[in-house]
């Protein structure tokens, strides 16, 4: 079996950038309940069939576990991007 070469230049950083910030743009209203389980992040009125979530997010970590948080309560994310500095 043949292991696959990442030139140097293709890996990921080793270090988070200072102040990342995303968006998250979920199908649906949510309830307070569900927003509750997001303190770290804000919410924006956004009009139509979603709800738009968006913050600081300190690392990949961070990132993985609020995904897999929308994910425990079967909240669909329909986009997320990172915002500009």
């Amino acid at each position: 079996m043949r292991r696959s070469m990442r030139r140097k230049e293709d890996a990921m950083p080793e270090t988070w950038p200072q102040r990342v910030r995303y968006a998250f743009s979920i199908s649906g209203d949510l309830s307070e309940r569900a927003l509750s389980v997001f303190p770290e992040l804000s919410v924006s009125d956004v009009p139509g069939p979603y709800t738009m979530l968006y913050g600081p997010v300190a690392g990949p970590s961070e990132l993985r576990g609020l995904l897999a948080r929308f994910d425990s309560l079967g909240l669909v994310v329909v986009e997320m991007r990172r915002l500009p500095d």
